[in-house]
């Protein structure tokens, strides 16, 4: 079966039927506990059923209607995107991926400064292909090494049209948060310069970092958001939302840009539900205390393997797990997947994004498996 499919990454041999909430089930009923929400996605767990009915009733309606027309669901989305992250008279585009949302807001930074290189910290991953690829061939791409403020006095600012700034990357480094001082003086540098900020929430947004975005634990203020993953419960939907003063700039400098799926009103009833039900459920609140409650697990199992636990880091419900250097975390890592629990796993380190959702029980029940295939 798996020769069906471009092997572009290597899939285990289980195949699911079946996901609710926090459980993944495969084709032999197995079920695993999902301490990765997908690829980071689900943070109201899977196949949440108000936004089942909200999938349902809109597939009724309207799924997409081109370029010709508008529909109310996208302007509500992007007035319900600029309230939470402080905008007035701002404005979106709905797209699909993260990577083409970061890419769109590039260019758009790009249009507006007349520069062409993007700068962003070294541990970003902040899009698969584009202006934000990392890439030896993407000459435009600069980097600044994190937390490190000598760095900072080494970029010419002049050349830089954006900052593209994560707040708590999942991917290149295995979560890591960047200091206070560090990013306001990055910040500083970059407003004096005049050089835009460009907040990539994709992973971070939402309400995984315990806010609904990972730039409002710093005291700045973006020019441009950039939303996905949990914006559509799994479902992709992706937004680029621009304050009144880029867009008043964007007047005076547009560009056409249009792809297949832009505002489509099927992602924007759902990404209405999403936040509905965020703040209905009071999920931030909940992702801060459960997230918390994690954390102390966590470190009681470093307290007791000291010798084969480097650090925990965590915020929110965004944790990381890192093993000394010599020590085998590939095989923990392969044991608990093989026990039930879907986690994920780079450079010697376990990764643990789950729903928010996420029950303190399931937690518990991972923490006493960790801390036996430690002691073991």
């Amino acid at each position: 079966m798996k020769n069906e499919i471009i092997p572009f990454y290597d899939p285990s041999d289980q195949v699911i039927v079946k996901s609710k909430d926090c459980y993944q089930y495969d084709s032999e009923g197995k079920e695993y506990i999902d301490f990765e929400s997908g690829v980071w996605c689900t943070n109201l767990g899977h196949c949440n059923e108000r936004i089942a009915n909200v999938v349902e009733r809109q597939a009724k309606e309207s799924i997409h209607h081109g370029y010709r027309f508008r529909n109310q669901h996208s302007e509500d989305l992007s007035k319900e995107l600029q309230r939470l992250i402080g905008f007035q008279n701002g404005s979106s585009v709905f797209l699909s991926s993260g990577s083409e949302a970061v890419n769109l807001a590039i260019t758009l930074s790009r249009n507006l400064t007349g520069r062409n290189k993007v700068l962003k910290i070294n541990n970003s991953f902040i899009s698969a292909y584009g202006f934000g690829q990392i890439s030896t061939e993407n000459e435009n791409l600069v980097n600044v090494e994190f937390n490190d403020l000598n760095s900072i006095k080494n970029v010419d600012f002049n050349e830089i049209s954006a900052l593209v700034l994560e707040t708590g990357g999942a991917s290149v480094e295995m979560v890591r948060f960047p200091d206070y001082v560090f990013i306001t003086q990055l910040i500083d540098r970059v407003q004096k310069n005049n050089c835009l900020i460009i907040a990539e929430e994709v992973t971070t947004g939402m309400g995984r970092l315990g806010k609904w975005f990972g730039f409002q634990y710093y005291d700045i203020m973006p020019d441009i958001v950039v939303t996905g993953k949990g914006l559509g419960n799994g479902f992709p939907i992706s937004a680029v939302t621009i304050s009144p003063d880029i867009k008043e700039k964007f007047k005076q400098s547009p560009f056409m840009y249009a792809q297949s799926h832009q505002n489509d009103p099927f992602g924007c009833a759902i990404g209405l539900e999403v936040i509905k039900i965020i703040e209905e459920t009071d999920l931030i609140t909940r992702s801060n205390i459960v997230g918390f409650y994690f954390k102390e697990q966590l470190l009681q199992v470093l307290d007791n393997h000291q010798d084969k636990v480097k650090e925990v880091r965590a915020r929110g419900l965004m944790l990381a797990f890192e093993f000394k250097e010599g020590f085998n975390g590939k095989k923990i890592s392969d044991s608990l997947f093989e026990k039930g629990f879907v986690i994920g796993f780079k450079l010697n380190t376990l990764r643990f994004l789950p729903p928010l959702t996420i029950k303190t029980s399931d937690i518990d029940k991972m923490i006493g498996k960790l801390h036996s295939l430690l002691t073991d």
